[in-house]
């Protein structure tokens, strides 16, 4: 991965002379060495493509954090002392047809909070990569883990759309 990430930075940019002032005022253009530019220039690349993923991380954590209050099929509205609750979370257990719509609503709830937590996680990371950090390892490592806990967030929220979706079609 740090490999391609680069290669499609070299790709982007040309090394070439750098001028500087001296400070008797004459100008002098020297060769920088190769490998600090190149690796400064691949830093700022992962580091941007790291803002970009930060955005879609705290997209799933709002995402999942509205569906963590705005559950399938609603609240109990009537004045009973259920008022409040979650309607599929008041199914009762040892009726047929509905264990499988309160087992789904039960992942749903679980997965919904999980997808959560892992964007919750990339963002710290993100944002702790967002500091000055002038190893292209470490760069490199922050964004290969951000990347799996936004894709295993996406994935998890997926999923718990579908159980949401089955645990409002089963009970209908």
């Amino acid at each position: 991965m740090l490999d391609y990430i680069r290669r499609w930075a070299l790709r982007r940019s040309t090394l070439g002379s750098v001028v500087s002032m001296r400070s008797s005022s004459s100008l002098e253009i020297k060769k920088e060495s190769g490998s600090n530019i190149e690796s400064e220039k691949i830093i700022s690349v992962m580091k941007k493509t790291m803002k970009s993923h930060m955005i879609v991380a705290a997209l799933i954590a709002t995402v999942t954090f509205a569906a963590g209050f705005t559950l399938p099929c609603g609240y109990v509205q009537s004045g009973s002392n259920n008022q409040g609750r979650a309607v599929l979370s008041m199914l009762p257990k040892n009726r047929t047809g509905d264990e499988e719509g309160r087992a789904n609503f039960e992942s749903f709830v679980v997965e919904d909070s999980i997808a959560m937590l892992l964007s919750m996680l990339a963002i710290v990371i993100y944002f702790i990569a967002s500091f000055p950090i002038k190893e292209m390892r470490t760069t490199g490592t922050y964004l290969l883990l951000g990347n799996i806990l936004t894709l295993l967030a996406m994935l998890t929220m997926v999923i718990a759309f579908l159980d949401g979706l089955q645990a409002v079609v089963s009970t209908s």
